[in-house]
């Protein structure tokens, strides 16, 4: 259930998105949010759900999670041109956030006519790096998504955890005392022991 804030926010992009059935479905970054949607990209019938991560224990999680491909970033465009043709991704999701350089990695997997949706949290106020032209040529649809309803997207996350219908094995992978907090904040910057989602348990000191 620890994971339901968290759903809450993917559902509520799933329903900006609208139907993914048979469209190619781009996922940058594999971490709780990533993680998350991938599964409901999969759950939800996309062609394909390529998912695109650095780490590879991640990339292991995403094909656990339902993804068709998991692919380094190096990968990525490899992996679009074989899913589709060369046309391009019908819908990239933007999860990694906190650098400028993955939206315009988003406009480059997209197809024209496309979708992005930028998920992951800016840093910076004014993105001086984004690829307008390669935007604007491409005729994409770029959207965000934050905020979730908490009367609608968060009881809908419980219900579907509750009832076994959605499930988010995997993503909880340490939980922690409360005298190791500097610990767990080492291990979720350094990405060590294949941290996904850390939990304090203040119950444990």
């Amino acid at each position: 259930m620890l994971a339901a804030q968290g759903l809450g926010t993917v559902l509520k992009m799933a329903r900006r998105i609208g139907s993914v059935l048979g469209k190619t479905v781009v996922v940058l970054g594999q971490g709780q949010n990533g993680l998350l949607a991938t599964r409901l990209m999969a759950q939800m019938c996309a062609r394909d759900v390529i998912a695109v991560e650095p780490l590879e224990y991640r990339r292991r999680l995403a094909r656990v999670a339902g993804a068709t491909a998991a692919v380094a970033p190096a990968g990525a465009q490899a992996a679009v041109d074989e899913a589709t043709g060369g046309r391009g991704a019908d819908v990239v999701l933007e999860m990694v956030g906190h650098c400028q350089q993955t939206i315009n990695d988003a406009l480059a997997l997209a197809a024209c006519s496309g979708m992005v949706v930028a998920f992951g949290v800016p840093d910076d106020a004014i993105y001086s790096t984004f690829e307008f032209s390669l935007f604007f040529r491409k005729n994409i649809t770029l959207i965000s998504s934050v905020i979730p309803d908490p009367q609608v997207d968060f009881p809908e996350a419980v219900r579907l955890i509750e009832q076994g219908r959605f499930s988010t094995e995997g993503l909880l992978s340490h939980t922690l005392a409360l005298s190791e907090v500097q610990k767990a904040f080492e291990m979720a910057s350094d990405y060590t022991d294949e941290v996904v989602k850390l939990v304090i348990d203040f119950s444990r000191k």
